[in-house]
């Protein structure tokens, strides 16, 4: 259920951002080379919005195409020019001989862990393309073996299916399309499903949620948690209590906050632009 969930939050997410998206970058496309592009939503409501005498909201149209995409451009070098310092400063620092007990014990000899010599416990999935785990020898030295154990098992679960890009999508899509206030409230949701699965994953694997709620509670209470610059997927900086609650009622479900109002705001942003499509069709 909760795996279904999260799949439909963001399959449809991304369909509705990649839909204007497209439609924005046709439409800018026939701003800058006159190209005739036909059926283009945003073309038509630029052509409804003049024949009814606001040109300076046609302009108004032209500035948020450019922005969404210049923005974007920007989003995505900013997060590729932190990821490759914070990871060359991660390398500075690294523990060969303990990530090569580590990767020897839960990732079959494969180099999918990076253990650095910090006194800050950090734990977290980072890496787009080939997403890998980030422990540190400060949550080491805190956790007791079984509760590292469950740490890495729940990091594990966001390294295989690929979240840390799952969710800087999401993230990307609902800071560009600010107007469709769902995709925040997505973001949110999705986030929240995806600690859920992993701890999921990690007391299956163990067979119960003990050390798991444990090395939670440890993290914290810890102060001196370290700051992420780029795109991750943090172990204890999500949804903590729903994830409470899920290790002490594992049976549970966990009714999500599906918000109103950002979803009626969305869908009468979306109407508005197919009503002008309509209008000029006809």
């Amino acid at each position: 259920m909760w795996e279904n969930r999260s799949r439909l939050i963001f399959m449809s997410s991304m369909l509705l951002s990649g839909a204007l998206f497209v439609q924005m970058g046709l439409y800018l496309l026939h701003m800058v080379s006159g190209w005739d592009v036909k059926y283009n939503v945003l073309e038509l409501c630029h052509s409804v919005i003049g024949r009814l005498g606001f040109q300076w909201m046609g302009y108004a149209l032209n500035v948020l195409v450019l922005h969404a995409f210049l923005y974007s451009v920007w989003y995505c070098v900013r997060q590729l020019v932190l990821s490759e310092r914070f990871y060359r400063r991660l390398l500075k620092n690294r523990d060969d001989a303990m990530a090569d007990e580590l990767n020897g014990a839960y990732a079959h000899g494969k180099a999918y862990i990076t253990v650095v010599q910090s006194s800050a416990p950090m734990a977290f999935a980072m890496g787009l393309v080939r997403p890998r785990i980030v422990i540190s020898t400060g949550l080491i030295d805190m956790l007791d073996e079984q509760e590292l154990q469950a740490v890495i098992y729940h990091e594990r679960f966001h390294q295989m299916h690929g979240d840390p890009l799952k969710t800087f999508l999401l993230s990307l899509a609902a800071s560009v399309m600010w107007y469709l206030p769902i995709l925040k409230s997505s973001q949110h949701n999705y986030k929240i499903i995806r600690e859920v699965l992993a701890d999921k994953y990690a007391i299956g694997k163990q067979g119960a949620s003990v050390y798991l709620g444990g090395a939670l509670l440890k993290l914290l209470q810890s102060k001196t948690a370290a700051a992420v610059p780029m795109a991750h997927v943090s172990f204890a900086d999500t949804s903590v209590n729903y994830r409470i609650r899920h290790i002490l009622e594992p049976g549970s479900d966990i009714p999500l906050k599906w918000p109103f109002t950002p979803a009626v705001v969305s869908v009468q942003t979306l109407l508005l632009i197919c009503a002008m499509f309509m209008v000029v069709l006809h």
